[in-house]
């Protein structure tokens, strides 16, 4: 009897250590005695506990298993190892042990939270959104409505999310968290004036969250006061030093206010005042390098990895760049390296492109082969694939990229209610300008002069847009029953399909899009509504669409199909087709494009 005291007085000061957040304390107090708790359930509980606060997930699963093997009846159990499962990632698994906890106690109401987290993980949206409403009902306030905005905003159904986000605050109408959602909400619909208005006075109160800094300076650029933008910007670095977002906009700030390498000055100066925090050092290289400034990039990396040489998120960064600094020996290297520290798909996705151009071409096809056999539908991996084939003088190259029988171009009809296809391009245009003023954020544009629309014009209510994707329909059917049988393409065809996404492309004098692919789509598409080209222009092919040509090009593999844009002009191709822009030469190049996926 005396034992079994002493041994409770042990885990009652291991749980009273573990509520005072000394977990490896709690652990040392704990773990001696524990081999007399084995049927314990509240022991081994505190003991997944205690590993979870240590963040050794694997050991608080097998703890937390333990504890529901002799008490089945404990909701609280399931629910926190639903959690450790979450956090690694088995999300399935994760949502059947949240169901569990649920129906042992329907009054964990988190447990509800996280199966939606868990469903939008897994990426069944239509789910998450039944698990959301299913929330309300049970418990209809703040909280519910705005997770069922969250999952609203993952569909880009972003009407209806300002709608929910509307709802929720109704609840608590002075709550800065649901009046900042809502600001958030009316950024998305191309509302900035009015998010701006609630940022300002949220800021005026009290600047209190690094998000609502980001949000507040953002939505000043958008609205053209950007000095006033850069000074919250900032004030935001000054108060929250380690948040990179903040780092990254100001950085984008001033340098597109033409402060070239030294966009990132203030973000050294904090990395001299927090020597340490390596996050901060990536977040100053990855500004520096989108601006394009790689050499000083690679040094601030070069600097990072000699303090931390096995630090995966910095060898990838180090990696890219050598790369786009023409020594892909070098970065091939760096990121061999990483993969070995942090065996992952993506980390064997990222060695693909310097694979081909460090000249292997033959390891790139086998591991691009062997990721596609996982994700068949996965068009970064068939682009490389394609192009490994191509330097290797591969039979089947043309079978996946014939450019002459897989690319079509038609010209499309005067849409529902318009007499020409003109009069419709004109009013078309009119519209998408407006789109690329309210919703092609300047901070967020990686096309050299030229800005892309932000959010998909799918969920826009405007005629324009309807008549726009009726009038495609025709071209997109007889596209799709032209389809080679034999090509890979036409394998993915079904009875049915929809539009994946819908945006818009503007660009000026010296704009282009770099070359890309789409990687989530199946049959991809570029229409012109308006192109008013320079006189005489340098480049006969100034403005043309290209195919063929990867985003770093191997030795080699330049473009191998040219079309030239012409208002009313629609081209259509597989979404695994590397394709970008001529440099344009002109006052005006805008066009939209879409995705079609099968089903």
């Amino acid at each position: 009897m005396k034992g079994a005291i002493e041994a409770d007085a042990f885990v009652n000061a291991a749980r009273e250590l573990l509520n005072q957040n000394d977990p490896v304390g709690a652990e040392r107090i704990l773990s001696p005695v524990l081999h007399q708790f084995k049927a314990d359930a509240p022991v081994q509980h505190l003991m997944g506990q205690i590993k979870k606060a240590e963040g050794q997930l694997a050991e608080a699963e097998r703890y937390f298993r333990a504890a529901i093997a002799h008490d089945l009846t404990s909701g609280q159990y399931y629910s926190e190892l639903g959690l450790v499962l979450q956090a690694r990632g088995a999300y399935e698994e994760a949502i059947r042990v949240f169901r569990a906890a649920s129906a042992l106690n329907a009054n964990f109401l988190m447990v509800r939270v996280n199966i939606v987290r868990c469903l939008m993980a897994l990426g069944d949206l239509a789910e998450a959104e039944r698990e959301a409403r299913a929330y309300i009902s049970l418990a209809p306030g703040p909280e519910s409505w705005t997770l069922l905005g969250t999952v609203q905003r993952a569909q880009e159904r972003h009407q209806d999310a300002l709608a929910t986000a509307e709802t929720a605050l109704k609840f608590g109408p002075n709550l800065r968290g649901l009046r900042f959602n809502y600001a958030t909400a009316l950024e998305k619909v191309g509302r900035n004036s009015e998010a701006l208005e609630v940022f300002d006075k949220l800021a005026r109160q009290e600047l209190d969250t690094p998000e609502l800094a980001l949000h507040y300076a953002r939505a000043l650029y958008l609205e053209g006061r950007k000095k006033e933008a850069e000074t919250i910007a900032e004030a935001g670095v000054q108060q929250w030093p380690q948040v990179g977002a903040l780092h990254g906009a100001l950085a984008r700030m001033r340098w597109l206010r033409g402060e070239g390498e030294n966009c990132a000055a203030l973000t050294e100066a904090a990395i001299r005042q927090r020597p340490n925090d390596l996050a901060l050092r990536l977040a100053c290289a990855d500004a520096l390098h989108r601006g394009g400034h790689n050499t000083k990039a690679l040094g601030v990396l070069d600097e990072a990895v000699r303090m931390a040489p096995d630090a995966p998120a910095l060898l990838t960064a180090m990696g890219v760049v050598l790369d786009e600094l023409d020594r892909p020996l070098d970065g091939l290297k760096v990121l061999r390296r990483a993969a070995e520290l942090a065996p992952s798909r993506s980390a064997r996705r990222n060695l693909l492109s310097t694979l081909l151009r460090a000249g292997h071409p033959e390891e790139a096809l086998r591991s691009a082969n062997e990721l596609l056999a996982e994700q068949p539908h996965e068009q970064y991996l068939i682009a490389c694939a394609t192009t490994a084939m191509r330097m290797l003088g591969h039979a089947d190259y043309r079978l996946w990229c014939d450019y002459d029988r897989l690319i079509r171009t038609y010209e499309i009809p005067p849409p529902q209610g318009s007499f020409t296809t003109q009069a419709f391009n004109a009013g078309l245009a009119v519209l998408l300008r407006n789109q690329h003023k309210s919703n092609a954020h300047p901070l967020d544009q990686y096309i050299p002069n030229g800005s892309q629309t932000g959010r998909s014009l799918l969920a826009l209510e405007e005629p324009a847009i309807k008549h726009f994707l009726a009038a495609m329909d025709g071209a997109v059917r007889d596209y799709l029953g032209r389809l080679p049988p034999e090509s890979a393409v036409a394998a993915r065809r079904t009875k049915h399909c929809r539009y994946g996404g819908l945006w818009s492309v503007r660009l000026s004098d010296g704009g282009y899009q770099p070359n890309h692919v789409h990687d989530r789509g199946w049959i991809s598409s570029a229409y012109y509504v308006s192109i008013m080209p320079a006189e005489r222009p340098k480049d006969g092919r100034a403005g043309w669409l290209k195919f063929g040509e990867p985003n770093r090009p191997p030795r080699g593999c330049g473009p191998e199909k040219y079309i030239e844009p012409k208002p009313g002009l629609l081209v259509l191709f597989p979404s695994y087709f590397w394709h970008g822009t001529v440099p344009f030469e002109g006052a005006e190049r805008l066009s939209m494009a879409f995705d079609v996926a099968p089903g």
